[in-house]
């Protein structure tokens, strides 16, 4: 017989009992043969490792982190592109349009005069 992992028995979320299960549950499908999840939903997966000792709510809080975090990341990049671009009209703005070319010619007088 096949490696046999067994998921013990859990509460869910809405205080529902689920029995402890063997992975695989399906026999066709062998390679789902390790316990994963969480504390309050599990199922069987194919990577070992992948049980979290924590509530399956934790995730959403991890997410929202996450978004808030990848939100003020978004914001700082917006302020830096738009300080590059302002920076860049500016500097095309004031640079002049059409560079003199000329020289200025002196007077060539000589101060000794013989």
């Amino acid at each position: 017989m096949a490696d046999v992992h067994i998921c013990k028995a859990y509460f869910k979320e809405g205080a529902s009992f689920v029995d402890s299960f063997t992975c695989p549950q399906d026999p066709g499908r062998p390679e789902l043969k390790y316990c994963c999840g969480f504390e309050d939903m599990k199922y069987c997966c194919g990577e070992p490792g992948n049980y979290y000792p924590y509530k399956h709510a934790y995730m959403w809080s991890l997410s929202a982190g996450l978004l808030v975090g990848l939100s003020i990341a978004a914001l700082v990049l917006l302020a830096f592109l738009t300080s590059v671009l302002v920076l860049c009209i500016l500097f095309l703005r004031t640079k002049p349009r059409q560079a003199n070319t000329e020289l200025k010619q002196r007077s060539h007088t000589s101060s000794h005069e013989a």
